[in-house]
């Protein structure tokens, strides 16, 4: 985030809102957007984007920007899992920089907790384990070696969400995570804590830090570390996690001069899951590449949709039952210099209204169970449901619920 000046963003615009319209966390630092100064949505898989139309509105803009007195303008937005849909990408008016903590301590409570009117699953878990044996099915018959499969949760709240308000816990509860909102279409608002770095671009320098192979956390540190050795020492796990680092290397090395790719990964925790972690780091042989070209030459990772990448994204659709949307892409900003930050959009949720869509997916390979992955998606979930204090709503929610949605609350909570 240093890369941006925080005396940069000032930009003329009368009656914005005190609260911002985009957030992104990173390394102790927050990014808040005001006001949109122009809109630039594009398909980033389109003409318009690779052929470079889109990059010259872009400059023009921001040398439109300049002329008024904003030394560096940027631009910020999300991506969506399927890029050959419109990214929602926009200059703000202007922007500032703040400490995280104080970001957080200046927010103060935020309200009475929220209760839940109900809990909704998309996916059950006969359907989502259903999917992973199909895909296991896959991996004997075809070339496809991993595939991401993704279940989403339904909340309905007595009240409306306040996107602000859930940006606030989130950070609360995962100061280490890129914590984002973002509006993604009138009324809906992207937020997530998510914990894996697609790209950061400093100048020349470049890190990308892919996670893939997860276990739950223990409140017993001997457990915990028990926890942490046998996810180290599982094959299935450092095979998925292999397959994305290989893929995150293949597609930076044309682009830098030098790739430092460590021999093995490490693990990460997050406040309710261990991570296998590689973060690797280069120097560009063009440093004009900006932070978006490179984030399109990774996405989607093996992390999010599976390798190879066509079956994979091919097997998500036939086999998820639902569309992911923003799930699974990337959210993050742009400066004019191409520096910026792109992070995946997990973790997260839809908010519109009284109502939130959250999300998890696990990564299926083919030594994968069924049981295992809905479990681990289950765990992932709590993040979300614990970071904005409805573990316990959802609970008391679901105490008179059967089928389905029960299992759902089983699981969740």
């Amino acid at each position: 985030m240093d890369v941006i000046s925080p005396s940069a963003g000032d930009f003329p615009s009368d009656g914005d809102s005190p609260d911002p319209d985009f957030v992104f966390s990173s390394q102790g630092k927050v990014l808040k957007s005001f006001g949109i100064a122009e809109r630039l949505p594009v398909a980033l898989n389109s003409p318009d984007f690779t052929g470079g139309a889109w990059d010259e509105r872009l400059r023009n803009a921001f040398r439109a920007l300049k002329a008024k007195g904003v030394d560096n303008p940027i631009v910020v937005g999300a991506v969506p899992f399927d890029s050959r849909q419109p990214a929602q990408l926009f200059i703000p008016r202007r922007y500032e920089i703040a400490d995280a903590a104080r970001f957080v301590r200046d927010a103060g409570d935020d309200g009475a907790a929220l209760e839940v009117a109900g809990i909704h699953e998309t996916i059950n878990r006969r359907h989502y384990e259903s999917a992973v044996g199909q895909a296991l099915d896959l991996f004997r018959t075809t070339a496809l070696k991993k595939v991401v499969l993704s279940r989403p949760l339904d909340i309905e709240a007595r009240r409306l969400f306040a996107p602000q308000s859930l940006a606030h816990a989130l950070l609360r509860q995962n100061p280490g995570a890129f914590v984002f909102s973002v509006p993604v279409a009138y009324g809906q608002t992207l937020i997530g804590a998510s914990p894996e770095l697609l790209i950061r671009k400093t100048g020349r320098n470049i890190v990308s830090n892919p996670l893939a192979g997860s276990a739950r956390r223990s409140p017993s540190r001997e457990e915990e570390e028990r926890r942490v050795k046998a996810l180290l020492g599982s094959q299935k796990d450092k095979t998925e996690h292999r397959y994305v680092v290989d893929a995150v290397r293949e597609a930076l090395s044309g682009h830098c001069a030098t790739l430092s790719v460590p021999e093995g990964p490490s693990v990460i925790r997050t406040p309710t899951m261990l991570h296998l972690s590689t973060e690797i780091a280069g120097e560009l042989a063009d440093p004009s590449v900006s932070s978006l070209r490179l984030a399109h030459a990774l996405h989607p990772t093996p992390a999010i949709c599976g390798t190879p990448t066509d079956p994979a994204f091919d097997a998500i659709g036939r086999l998820e039952g639902y569309a992911r949307n923003w799930y699974g892409g990337m959210v993050g900003w742009m400066d004019s210099q191409g520096n910026g930050e792109w992070a995946l959009s997990i973790r997260c949720g839809l908010a519109s209204g009284r109502n939130l869509r959250l999300y998890a997916g696990a990564g299926v390979v083919a030594d994968s169970k069924p049981a295992a992955e809905w479990e681990e998606t289950a765990a992932k979930l709590t993040t979300m449901l614990n970071a904005f204090g409805l573990s316990a709503a959802v609970a008391t929610a679901g105490s008179g619920m059967a089928g389905s949605e029960m299992a759902g609350l089983e699981m969740a909570s």
